[in-house]
């Protein structure tokens, strides 16, 4: 095998390999619907299993955290108005599925390991991209 072919053999491999990235991360975290009735179900998990506003404040929008010093915890909860720290929807959704941030990490603690379901991650996703 020369080097032209396996230049083309390795292209095609990472074309491959980035085509089934996106399609596959697609599946596993589709844009959110942005319904009414979708967004109020977000609402309802959000203050009612999700219990959100007990660390990030009765608005969402952030509050300091009372945690042991050098605990390595988070010691402010970041607003959840507009979602901010989420570029895509998509990776909203899978970080409330699978726990996993976009940089395959996981939020600090104390933050809850969710592993909602997929449209509850949707619902949740639409609501607080709906908070200013």
């Amino acid at each position: 095998m020369n080097a032209t072919t396996k230049s083309r053999a390795a292209l095609v491999l990472a074309s491959t390999l980035l085509v089934a990235l996106i399609v596959g991360r697609a599946e596993r975290a589709p844009a959110a619907d942005t319904s009414p009735s979708v967004i109020a179900r977000g609402e309802y998990l959000t203050h009612g299993a999700g219990q959100c506003f007990d660390c990030h404040g009765a608005d969402l929008h952030g509050a300091p955290m009372d945690v042991p010093p050098n605990s390595g915890m988070a010691s402010l909860a970041p607003s959840l108005a507009g979602l901010t720290m989420f570029a895509t929807d998509a990776d909203a959704i899978t970080f409330l599925t699978t726990t996993k941030l976009p940089n395959g990490g996981n939020a600090r603690r104390p933050m809850p390991r969710y592993t909602f379901h997929t449209d509850d991650a949707a619902a949740i996703v639409a609501y607080l991209r709906s908070l200013k």
